[in-house]
């Protein structure tokens, strides 16, 4: 599903070039679940990025579903982040004026989706995260879990084939998080494809393989 080959990432911090990635071969096959590890700063987040169509390698080839990303248009960038791609942040990025309901909508929103049939996938995703009861909520009436929940839900809303996660637990207690992780198993389970970025080793380990990422390079991947 997804084929990474020789990818850099560079950016230019005044007179100077940063290498944040560093000839980066990477491969996910359809329905695993993999965690993505490493230090603060070694280029999680920025792979993640990549992956998610929300940024572009300055050098290398990144195919999803067979496609080179590199030859699509800023559109069909676009309709691959709102259609294919389900993202979960660690600050949730939840519109706080929004209901929880209204939250879920939205990406079904950008797609076109018909406002009854919006809603009543979202009044059931939210049922399947355990907060149908807290459907109208608005984000700051919600603990952190359940605004986590909502995300989920949220990232869930176009039947995406890939998950993404950034540091998913990294804002919530411990128990919070190991309820959450127990969710994203949920959705392997099911077939879904998922990729976590963490610091972790817990978040990590319940993933079926972890690939380690340090100063921008892989070092090394493990089998879960």
């Amino acid at each position: 599903m997804i084929t990474l080959r020789c990818v850099t990432k560079s950016y230019t911090v005044g007179d100077q070039e940063l290498t944040v990635l560093k000839d980066v071969d990477m491969t996910i096959r359809q329905g695993e679940f993999v965690s993505v590890m490493g230090p603060s700063g070694s280029g999680k987040s920025t792979l993640m990025h990549i992956l998610g169509c929300l940024d572009t390698p300055t050098s290398g080839s990144y195919q999803l579903d067979g496609q080179e990303v590199a030859h699509l248009t800023k559109r069909d960038l676009a309709e691959v982040r709102n259609r294919s791609i389900g993202f979960v942040f660690q600050n949730f990025h939840l519109l706080p004026r929004m209901s929880a309901v209204r939250n879920v909508e939205l990406p079904m929103t950008y797609a076109g989706v018909k406002r009854t049939e919006r809603r009543h996938r979202a009044l059931e995703l939210l049922e399947q995260v355990g907060l149908g009861a807290r459907a109208r909520y608005l984000p700051n009436a919600l603990s952190g879990g359940q605004k986590q929940r909502v995300a989920i839900a949220r990232a869930l809303a176009n039947h995406p084939r890939l998950l993404l996660a950034d540091e998913p637990t990294g804002a919530l207690d411990q128990r919070t998080g190991q309820e959450i992780m127990s969710m994203f198993q949920a959705l392997h389970a099911s077939g879904m494809t998922i990729v976590i970025i963490t610091h972790d080793p817990n978040v990590a380990a319940a993933a079926q393989r972890t690939i380690r990422l340090v100063d921008g390079v892989i070092q090394e991947e493990d089998a879960g």
